[in-house]
């Protein structure tokens, strides 16, 4: 069975593509006011921006990905509100599956937690991303849910985004 690393291991199988902006694509700033970040979203991804960023669904609905501003003292308390809402929305996460790494991307330090899970539609990853800034006790978060096919069918696009994401205060 394909086995996936999630978010991380979408990062990591883009860095093989060469990197080109997504045809039809809008920059958004993370979050809209007081910035700490842009991030390239492709129109057919159906882009929405909320308080602290942005979500989005691929077009064919199988992935679901935030990019938001977070107030945290740690890793820990960042990742713990949002396995509470995603919880509360039906997403149930296999506690005993998380994965922690850390890892570089664009100059950027992130830090990786993975799980697998399940949800109305039946076996699927979530990943939460979390890139320091350089404002105290504040992160970008990017949190990816998704089936392991719909990673093989939006993979690239995927990797896309990630790449995309610039700090605007370093």
């Amino acid at each position: 069975m394909f086995k996936v690393k999630v978010f991380c291991s979408v990062i990591a199988v883009a860095a093989f593509f060469a990197v080109v902006p997504a045809a039809h694509a809008k920059v958004f700033s993370i979050p809209a006011e007081d910035t700490l970040a842009t991030i390239s979203i492709p129109d057919a991804w159906e882009p929405n921006e909320t308080d602290n960023g942005i979500e989005m669904n691929s077009p064919d609905r199988g992935i679901y990905v935030d990019a938001e501003a977070v107030k945290a003292d740690n890793i820990t308390d960042a990742v713990a509100g949002t396995v509470k809402l995603l919880a509360s929305q039906g997403l149930v996460i296999d506690e005993s599956s998380k994965k922690i790494s850390d890892s570089e991307m664009n100059g950027l330090k992130i830090h990786d937690l993975e799980y697998t899970g399940k949800d109305n539609d039946g076996p699927t990853n979530f990943s939460i991303s979390l890139i320091e800034t350089s404002v105290p006790d504040k992160f970008v978060m990017l949190t990816f849910w998704g089936s392991d096919e719909a990673v093989k069918t939006n993979g690239k696009v995927l990797g896309d985004i990630a790449h995309s994401v610039q700090l605007t205060k370093r």
